[in-house]
């Protein structure tokens, strides 16, 4: 009895000893993949169809600001209005110049007619007839001339009022009442309430995967925006192509805010899915993994052709269904024994 017992203790300790002495480790089961999807996010900016700085067409003086900063116009407001005193005083004048013009007119036309009764009776009037209607002609173009300065002097007045040019809301305000600006200078900036749009720099290998209906995030809302226009030239610079989106109207974001894309474009490239955890550095820069094969581990050089979401797509010399060491390759090294404890299966991205 001693004896058999004995014998079955030598039997069972080399056993004993190669359990204690492996590595327990998680396994992951390689699946081929054709290929995989390579995701891209693309960064752009908020703006809106219409975003104006308003400014006066002449110089003049500021006299009223009816809106300020932050306030809702409908197009034709008045925001903003210059003094025209002096324009109704050139009106005045003007005025008094066209009465003043038509009373010469009336003289002129009755000595025409008087002229006119003379030389059908043969007194001799025919020169004096002729300057009279060269009289006539001048003073009908100084009349066009009134009217063409009283034109342009209402025209002036008119244009002395800023209107909204569409419907939107006053950003930055940039004069006071009372300043003294010049033909052209900025006064207000108006921003249009709605067609709210997103602005972006697409490049042309990606330009296929621009959907007509893309979700867009804006400050971690997601927004489903409409392609508006898909770039009709290619930026020679930067060579992408200029895309524009329209938002949906109820969208709260606000012009010159960060938005962001995120387009999807499958890459044919045979290999596999595993974990980033997978991953070891390998001899002269290379990457590797360890494939479990008969309980030991042999060291496998693979190429990384991407990463996302916690897992790599990688190729190498391995074959559908092979295990690999699923992670904590930080205590692992090449030929050594281990012990599977848990099984990973493949994920496909």
């Amino acid at each position: 009895m001693k004896k058999y017992f004995f014998s079955a203790f030598i039997l069972l300790t080399p056993l004993v000893n190669y359990a204690q002495s492996s590595v327990q480790v998680a396994a992951y089961t390689l699946k081929k993949e054709p290929g995989f999807h390579q995701v891209r996010t693309l960064s752009g900016q908020v703006i809106k169809q219409h975003d104006a700085k308003l400014s006066f067409e002449f110089a003049g003086k500021v006299k009223h600001i009816y809106f300020d900063q932050g306030q809702h116009v409908k197009q034709g407001d008045v925001i903003a209005q210059l003094d025209s005193q002096l324009l109704d005083v050139e009106i005045q004048k003007l005025q008094a110049q066209k009465q003043r013009i038509k009373a010469q007119r009336d003289l002129i036309k009755l000595e025409i007619n008087r002229l006119a009764t003379l030389d059908k009776k043969n007194y001799s009037a025919t020169s004096a007839l002729d300057q009279a209607k060269t009289n006539l002609a001048v003073i009908d173009a100084e009349t066009a001339g009134i009217a063409a300065n009283m034109n342009e002097l209402k025209i002036r007045k008119q244009k002395s009022q800023l209107t909204a040019p569409f419907t939107g809301k006053l950003g930055q305000r940039f004069v006071s009442q009372g300043e003294t600006v010049s033909a052209g200078t900025a006064v207000v900036r108006l921003i249009e309430n709605n067609n709210t749009q997103v602005v972006m720099s697409v490049p042309l290998v990606l330009r296929e995967a621009v959907n007509d209906s893309v979700e867009i995030t804006i400050a971690d809302q997601s927004y489903k925006a409409q392609a508006l226009s898909k770039g009709a030239s290619i930026n020679p610079k930067t060579q992408t192509l200029t895309m524009r989106f329209a938002l949906p109207n109820d969208a709260q974001v606000y012009p010159g805010q960060l938005a962001k894309l995120m387009l999807t474009q499958f890459k044919p490239q045979v290999g596999f899915w595993v974990p980033l955890d997978a991953l070891t550095d390998g001899i002269r820069g290379t990457w590797q993994v360890y494939q479990i094969k008969s309980n030991v581990l042999e060291p496998i050089i693979i190429q990384l052709y991407y990463a996302h979401d916690g897992y790599a797509f990688i190729a190498g010399p391995l074959s559908d269904g092979d295990k690999v060491v699923a992670n904590g390759m930080h205590k692992l090294s090449a030929n050594i024994a281990v012990h599977i404890v848990e099984n990973h299966n493949a994920k496909a991205l």
